[in-house]
Formats: C-alpha cells, structure tokens, sequence
C-alpha cells in the first residue's frame, strides 16, 4: 500500500464517499438534487418491488442527499417532492432526571 498527499478539492467532488450504493440509489439521489421546490417525481411500481420497499429506498436516498422529502404511496406508484415543512422537533419523553 502506498499513501500520497491529494488534493481535499478531489475528496469534496468524489462521488464514492462511504460505502458502495446501487446504480437504482445513486440515480435515486440525482433525481432528488435535481428537485426544485414545488416539483414532484413518481417512480412506477415494478415486478417485485412494494411501495414500502420503494418509500425506503427514497427516504435513504434523501438522507444521503441531504434533503427533506415529503413521499406518498399510491396503488401502482411513489410520488415524493422536497418537503416544505421544518424539521420536526424531537424531545426525549419524560422529565429531566
């Protein structure tokens, strides 16, 4: 194994950051940072694919991605477009301790 110095441009732009993803999730996240407010996307349902399955899939899309979707489910389709509701506020239950 041989280390050299790189260029932190070249790390920053590398589009292979982390682990390896499917060709369907890298298309899946270029579709989502190509989304503008008040645009909406729908993936057809395929042989063998759920609408829960696909939904998962959108969701770890936008994660990696960075944006907050909105996603619904429909009989043969998945609709999703960026959401523009804040983020939910999350509080742990109970009292202090």
């Amino acid at each position: 194994m041989r280390i050299v110095d790189a260029n932190i441009d070249d790390l920053n732009r590398s589009t292979k950051r982390g682990r390896a993803r499917s060709s369907e999730t890298q298309q899946l996240i270029s579709v989502i940072d190509g989304l503008k407010t008040g645009a909406a996307k729908a993936i057809m349902l395929g042989p063998g694919d759920t609408g829960k399955k696909m939904k998962a899939r959108i969701a770890y899309a936008g994660r990696l991605a960075g944006k907050r979707l909105q996603v619904a489910i429909e009989a043969d389709r998945v609709f999703f477009g960026l959401s523009d509701r804040p983020a939910r506020k999350r509080r742990r239950r109970g009292g202090k301790k």
